[in-house]
């Protein structure tokens, strides 16, 4: 027997017996890191739920489906068109996703000084009043166009300059100001065609 022992090494055998020393029964689950593995699937099973709700337009998380405001856009009502730089135009906008919407039709507010007539009679021996410097500031409606240098009436708008715009009300006193404009302008073109 102990020529049979000179072959078989020892070292990793328990000193009691002829087992081999193990800190668990073999074939036994590692109970350590079991709930780690539990809680990452439920994360990963949660996520993917958030991720499908997400781009299904249910929920808005990770910029899924957002509603496209091109999708119920009417570019034949009245615009008014806010800029960046402080300018509003109204006209007919075209193509609002693209890189340049053009803006068609155009009209913009001016500021103008107008002076106001004194309601004072006149107070010097020849019967004319001094003249007063006062003035209102009035806004009126300018057609796009009418400038000196005379532009086209369509602007391509960098999209990127455009915070926001919005559809004009029927009844709106700009939308009224552009049709007595338009009814106008008619009837100019009628009465020199006679």
């Amino acid at each position: 027997m102990s020529s049979h022992n000179a072959d078989f090494d020892v070292s990793g055998l328990a000193p009691e017996s002829a087992e081999p020393a193990f800190s668990q029964p073999m074939g036994a689950p590692k109970k350590k890191g079991g709930w780690l593995v539990a809680i990452l699937v439920i994360i990963i099973i949660v996520a993917a739920v958030l991720f499908y709700l997400d781009a299904s337009g249910k929920v808005k998380l990770f910029g899924g489906k957002q509603e496209n405001p091109a999708a119920n856009f009417d570019s034949s009502s009245w615009k008014a068109v806010f800029l960046t730089n402080g300018q509003v135009y109204f006209g007919h906008l075209k193509n609002a996703n693209s890189a340049y919407p053009e803006l068609s039709d155009i009209y913009y507010l001016q500021v103008q000084e107008v002076p106001i007539q004194p309601a004072q009679a006149a107070t010097n021996e020849a019967g004319v009043q001094a003249a007063e410097t006062k003035t209102e500031q009035k806004l009126i409606l300018v057609k796009f166009g009418t400038e000196v240098h005379k532009p086209t009436d369509k602007m391509q708008i960098n999209k990127d300059h455009i915070m926001f715009y919005e559809d004009l009300a029927a009844d709106s006193p700009v939308v009224k100001s552009i049709e007595d404009y338009l009814k106008a302008e008619a009837a100019k073109v009628t009465e020199a065609a006679k």
